[in-house]
């Protein structure tokens, strides 16, 4: 039996025989499309081909595909684990060829594979073709010895392939293989087809023929250039070429089936009651993919869905009781099956397992309190729905996702309102929708043009001041313009570090530019046009050169963090992410921990002496492959054209760039690290100064410093003695106020107590009292407790200027008075709400006019019991 590995490999050699050139799958995050939230076709990487924008390195190629589908049009993930082959990630294998073969040799090809190298039978082999496809019908029926009954016409759901609303198309022609009627699973009578609704035929292979340009008015026009794009679904063919009825039986999946068996110690089953392991299985390929490819989880877009995937994964993990961290465990074992192809698997192990791990706990933390809140929910609802507010309150307090809350729901025989759920995330989104992606539409109707529309050139490497042309301007009725230059000094914002700022002028007006974007090949330059009115004379610009130099500064200091962090912590940090600006920089980085100060200090001091050496920062320009043989580091998920710009100081530092430097370390002249902190799960932030904000920053220091002296009237060198003596006498008189407050609080313990009525033949010792916080109010609580022997004790205090309430019953009355439920019957009187254990339970409450009002209903309140 073929393994996995073999039939990669076979795809790939077959078509290298073919003169196909093997190219690297593009990564799961898309790099450089915004539409997409995960690379969800093989077809992705290729898209700029075949819109027509780049031209080809190669006319043929072969590749393996990753891809996810979890969010958005194309989403499997509620149908993970009920069959053998939804998944949210698989592999897609492809040829293709740009403008060179097209679909004779496809079919010709696409029939050798299958049926030559692989053997399988072709009496069980189906080919559809699009119903308007003579040609490759008669393709089929002439170059392959296919049964010409097997060839059959479909529409266009099936056998016509599109990239979207508009944009290259073209019919298809799938393979299909027949499994036989045990696989049907339809009850009753029934007509088995290719492309009918039961499981008997299974599609193993999708041909497509791009040879039209779908217009805005559906019609279309034939491409000059007609490109192959073949998918083949490597889990089916796996399937199928393995002898196995379900994707999971297969040597893809049973080695992690029996991972999440061992670990949990619940063996995994074929039909039902083995969801939860396929989920586990399936989830842990997206995440361990997702997440190695530069993916993290978070609250938003992709990171969301990541973090979804997660989170139902470990709820999962808790159907086979599962309450600690587990999922991490399993990557070990997925890097056994795959990690010999995708090698960034290896490479991230470690980072891989932290991220899951980590995000892993903090879900624990919540889902328990979630859980329980749930079903306080569930109690109240009287109907067998949860209310979208519900809802949402799970999910933005706790962190459940809507399907989550669905399963849950499900399981309790409840129902979800998801369009309140939908109501209140758009009400959300709506409050945080402050703030938008820059985008500029080049409307030749809104600008006014005064040169060729070209591309603008960046001089700003080498030049500060530049005579240039203005191409095209739009200029608003507040005198703020936005403009076009044929070439520029200004660097726009990119790569994290900000743009220049500057002044456009020439004899006539003058321009303060305050930002410049980048849209396409072109930097739109932002600015107020402070005098005279915009000409097509030639203009001047030159930037702010002293912003410039400090900018500059702080980008070499950031390449010099990056190599000391890595030198400090180890290689597995990586740059997730960097803000350079004239006033500081910040730097984000992957690691297990909070560093230590010992670690902060190790850094500076590196990076402190490369400063002190005065290295040269030196820029070259190669291909990427050539910065990589040169050990250069390049931003991981980043791609990189053709030629990229290396940036050294000496063998210490050396990363492809494209921002602005120094020309020597020395000018940097000093670094300070401000902070180091989280910035979300298993990635650290830090934050620094350098050159004169340094100096600015140990003057201010100095001042604060002799401030304090001046107050403990005492000299710099003996300010922490001063301090902690002070803390010490501190310590002294707050042990003192405790104890004065703690007998003031027995005596009004005592005085409750004593003046305690029956309700209910029951003892109740309620009032109000003065105490200042939640824990002496507590200990108050446990003392009256104590005091009573038999009864219920309720204590209302007023708590930086609100209400906080105390319920308390002994044990031999806790089961007919809660006091979760008196103690929240009673913050209705006081506006609030609470609730707690049947023995101690505590609320809050808004209005503190109100407590007479409370006092007055505690009787009616213990009697309603």
């Amino acid at each position: 039996m073929l393994t996995s590995k073999e039939i990669r490999q076979q795809f790939i050699d077959f078509f290298v025989s073919k003169q196909h050139t093997v190219v690297e799958s593009d990564t799961v995050i898309p790099r450089n499309d915004p539409t997409l939230l995960f690379t969800n076709a093989g077809m992705n990487q290729f898209k700029n081909i075949f819109l027509g924008e780049i031209e080809p390195k190669e006319l043929r190629v072969v590749d393996s595909q990753k891809c996810i589908r979890a969010g958005g049009k194309h989403n499997d993930l509620d149908e993970v684990g009920r069959d053998g082959y939804h998944h949210t990630f698989f592999e897609m294998l492809g040829n293709w060829s740009f403008g060179d073969y097209y679909k004779k040799e496809a079919i010709m090809w696409a029939w050798e594979l299958i049926t030559d190298v692989w053997k399988l039978p072709k009496e069980k082999l189906y080919a559809t073709v699009h119903e308007s496809d003579q040609e490759a019908f008669d393709l089929w029926k002439e170059h392959t010895d296919i049964d010409p009954t097997h060839i059959l016409f479909d529409g266009d759901k099936d056998n016509f392939w599109e990239m979207g609303e508009t944009g290259p198309c073209g019919p298809c022609s799938e393979i299909h293989y027949d499994r036989g009627t045990d696989y049907c699973g339809v009850e009753g009578e029934h007509d088995c087809r290719v492309n009918g609704d039961c499981h008997r035929y299974i599609e193993l292979w999708n041909l497509v023929f791009m040879q039209y340009f779908r217009n805005k008015d559906r019609s279309l026009t034939p491409l000059k250039m007609k490109h192959v794009d073949t998918g083949a679904g490597f889990e089916r063919l796996c399937q199928v070429l393995q002898g196995h009825n379900s994707n999971y039986d297969t040597d893809l999946f049973v080695p992690i089936l029996k991972k999440i068996s061992e670990l949990t110690g619940v063996e995994y089953s074929r039909d039902e009651q083995g969801v939860p392991h396929r989920v586990i299985a399936d989830h842990i390929r997206a995440l361990s993919f997702s997440i190695a490819d530069g993916g993290i989880p978070s609250n938003e877009g992709r990171g969301y869905v990541i973090r979804r995937i997660l989170r139902r994964a470990a709820r999962m993990g808790r159907l086979l009781n599962m309450k600690k961290p587990f999922l991490y465990k399993i990557v070990p074992t997925l890097i056994e099956i795959m990690g010999h192809h995708f090698t960034e698997l290896k490479e991230q192990q470690e980072y891989v397992e932290m991220i899951i791990k980590g995000e892993e706990e903090r879900f624990n933390l919540t889902l328990d309190k979630g859980l329980v809140k749930f079903d306080e929910m569930i109690e109240k609802t009287e109907r067998t729905t949860l209310s979208g507010d519900n809802a949402f309150m799970l999910y933005d307090t706790y962190g459940f996702p809507l399907d989550l809350t669905i399963i849950i729901a499900e399981e309790k025989g409840y129902i979800v309102d998801t369009d309140g759920f939908e109501k209140k995330m758009q009400e959300q989104k709506e409050r945080a929708r402050s703030a938008s992606s820059f985008k500029v539409e080049l409307d030749n109707k809104e600008w006014t043009v005064l040169g060729e529309d070209v591309p603008t050139e960046f001089l700003g490497y080498e030049n500060t001041t530049v005579e240039v042309s203005i191409i095209k301007y739009r200029l608003n009725h507040d005198n703020s313009v936005m403009f076009i230059l044929d070439k520029t000094p200004f660097y726009a914002e990119s790569g994290g570090q900000v743009a220049d700022t500057g002044i456009v002028s020439n004899d006539d007006f003058e321009i303060e530019v305050s930002e410049v974007k980048k849209s396409g090949e072109q930097f739109i330059h932002i600015g107020k046009l402070k005098s005279g009115m915009i000409n097509d004379k030639k203009v001047t610009a030159s930037i702010d050169t002293f912003r410039r130099r400090r900018i500059a500064s702080n980008h070499t200091a950031t390449h010099l963090l990056h190599a000391a962090l890595k030198k400090v912590l180890g290689d597995h940090v990586q740059q997730k992410g960097s803000l350079v600006t004239a006033d500081y920089l910040r730097f984000d980085f992957t690691h297990f921990n909070g560093m230590k100060p010992a670690e902060i200090a190790e850094v500076e001091k590196l990076v402190r002496a490369e400063i002190t050496n005065a290295s040269l920062v030196e820029t070259k320009l190669m291909t990427p492959d050539e910065a990589k043989e040169d050990g250069a580091t390049a931003l991981f998920g980043e791609k990189y054209g053709d030629v990229v710009r290396v940036v050294s100081l000496s063998n210490f530092s050396k990363e492809l760039c494209g921002g602005t430097h120094v020309s020597n370390s020395a000018e940097i002249g000093m670094i300070k690290i401000l902070s180091e902190s989280s910035s979300s799960a298993g990635i650290r932030r830090i934050e620094a100064i350098t050159g004169e904000a340094v100096y600015n920053y140990y003057e201010k220091k100095e001042s604060l410093l002799n401030d304090v002296a001046s107050l403990l009237k005492a000299k710099h060198e003996k300010i922490a003695d001063k301090v902690q003596q002070l803390i010490d006498l501190n310590k002294e008189i707050e042990k003192e106020l405790k104890t004065i407050k703690s007998q003031a609080a027995g005596s009004e313990i005592d005085n409750l107590i004593s003046s305690a009525v029956e309700i209910n033949t029951v003892k109740v010792a309620a009032g109000k009292v003065a105490i200042d916080n939640s824990n002496e109010l507590r200990n108050a609580g446990d003392t009256l407790r104590q005091k009573l022997g038999s009864g219920i004790g309720i204590l209302i205090a007023e708590i930086k200027g609100k209400v906080s309430l105390l319920t308390v019953v002994t044990d031999d009355l806790k089961k007919q008075y809660p006091a979760g439920k008196i103690v929240g019957q009673l913050a209705e009187f006081v506006d609030g709400r609470g609730g707690g254990r049947p023995d101690m339970a505590m609320a809050g409450g808004k209005s503190i006019d109100k407590i007479p009002t409370a006092l007055e209903n505690v009787e009616n309140i213990i009697k309603s019991f």
